[in-house]
């Protein structure tokens, strides 16, 4: 779990004890990225085994 998992995590938890009042996309975006971020290292790794 990285940096951004962590993050994650505490914006959820801040979120469902009302610390924060942002919409639920905003406390999802670190893991979104990290989905996001994963998705093109894949990406990149096939492309690059290709040639």
């Amino acid at each position: 779990m990285g940096i951004l998992g962590i993050l994650t995590i505490v914006f959820i938890v801040l979120k469902l004890i009302n610390v924060i009042t942002w919409s639920w996309w905003l406390v999802l975006l670190p893991g979104i990225i990290e989905i996001v971020l994963i998705i093109i290292t894949i990406i990149a790794g096939i492309l690059g085994c290709k040639k």
